[in-house]
């Protein structure tokens, strides 16, 4: 993931009202845990202010140009706007960012991810079908046009023909008639966003998808499929006009099945970090990632207490490193733990001024968080620069010395280097 170097340019251009900054990717970022919005970047309970959930989706306007220690850890303040178009002022180490796009577990409800949707996405964003519905079909690649109030809001014009007809009063004044029998509605839940830089331009699409594609498809789901915490499925309103799968068009990753997976890509390794036999640990509650989240309810009441690792057993059914403990027979997370003394909730023990080797990141949830000119640091021994909060995943993220900050370091597969 890009550096705050990067974001710093486009809060420049928020900030001074330069009018490049409308056709740029808006900053939207979700918070990690609830937060209140403060008037200033400072701690101030005496104020009323609003108080917001985890999960809530945040447009930057701005940030401060110089770090302010909370909680011990330095971390940037971000001026921010709420879906509610409140604004106010956030601390960084409570906000998630991403380069790319969050997806819909990022989210706790689906008012959230639709308010996410309506932040980030702009005219001409590539997005993809996560699920089956009605004439789309999973994994079909789609361009944003608009959204209205209502039942099924967002028009998206999807790459294949569906003998659609959109009312005019739902589209934009303009719009390219050609495109008509492509554009179908979607409640916001059917779609991501690709998380593109750049927009596709509807001029160029009504001069190439109707040559591309100049027959209706015909295809219906069945059941959708996809159904997840916060959301589950109805059933689809058409069946019975033949299943043909998940669409297996071409995409731009090469992929078959618009999966963003590489399958080339040499995942890194989970590391305990400074957690060991005998640390004195935080208990913490565990997330739903990679299909599960390896809890029971009479876990609850050992939350936020004190306990002694006993040992290490390894990674659970999902993939991710556990311990036990001493006063309780349950295995929990690294990744949810606090080490006693040193680092947050997460950070496996590390702290601002460790030495660490990198390690490559693996995919937790479909997210890599990753890019190919990483690949040059692993394996180098670098000193953590700053503690950056959290990614899209809830991983906790990191800046080292070596790539002048260039990039997002998930501390989980990182080593220590002495």
């Amino acid at each position: 993931m890009r550096t705050n170097r990067i974001m710093a340019a486009a809060f420049v251009l928020a900030i001074s009202g330069v009018s490049a900054w409308a056709q740029a990717k808006p900053v939207v970022a979700v918070l990690s845990t609830d937060s209140t919005l403060y008037a200033s970047a400072a701690i101030n309970d005496s104020k009323p202010a609003p108080r917001l959930s985890e999960g809530e989706p945040l447009l930057v306007l701005g940030a401060q140009d110089k770090k302010l220690t909370l909680d011990g850890v330095p971390t940037l303040w971000y001026q921010v706007k709420t879906s509610e178009a409140a604004t106010g002022w956030i601390p960084g180490s409570r906000m998630a960012f991403t380069s790319t796009s969050f997806k819909r577990p990022a989210f706790r409800t689906q008012d959230q991810y639709a308010a996410y949707v309506i932040m980030a996405a702009r005219p001409g964003e590539k997005v993809v079908a996560a699920r089956s519905y009605e004439k789309v079909a999973k994994g079909d690649i789609g361009w944003y046009v608009t959204y209205h109030d209502g039942e099924l809001p967002a028009a998206i014009v999807w790459e294949r023909n569906l003998e659609a007809t959109p009312a005019d009063e739902y589209l934009p004044t303009g719009f390219p008639a050609a495109l008509k029998p492509f554009v179908y509605f979607v409640d916001f839940t059917v779609f991501e966003l690709a998380g593109d830089q750049a927009t596709g331009s509807f001029t160029t699409l009504a001069q190439t998808l109707p040559g591309k594609y100049p027959e209706p498809d015909g295809y219906y789901a069945g059941t959708p499929d996809d159904d997840f915490p916060w959301y589950t499925p109805p059933e689809a309103s058409y069946v019975g006009y033949g299943d043909r799968g998940d669409y297996s068009g071409d995409y731009e990753d090469g992929s078959e099945d618009g999966s963003s997976i590489d399958e080339a890509f040499t995942e890194g390794i989970e590391s305990y970090g400074f957690i060991k036999e005998g640390s004195t640990v935080i208990l913490g509650r565990h997330e739903e990632l990679n299909g599960g989240s390896n809890w029971a309810d009479e876990m609850d009441s050992f939350v936020g207490k004190e306990a002694v690792v006993t040992s290490l057993p390894g990674a659970d059914s999902q993939g991710f490193l556990v311990v036990r403990v001493k006063g309780n027979d349950f295995v929990w997370r690294v990744r949810n733990l606090a080490l006693k003394g040193r680092g947050e909730p997460g950070s496996y023990g590390y702290q601002t001024g460790d030495s660490v080797v990198i390690g490559a990141h693996r995919y937790i949830a479909g997210d890599n968080n990753w890019a190919d000119e990483m690949l040059e640091y692993v394996g180098q021994v670098a000193t953590i620069t700053s503690m950056e909060g959290t990614d899209g995943t809830g991983s906790s993220i990191v800046h080292v010395d070596i790539d002048d900050g260039d990039w997002y370091w998930r501390v989980e597969t990182l080593s220590p280097a002495n």
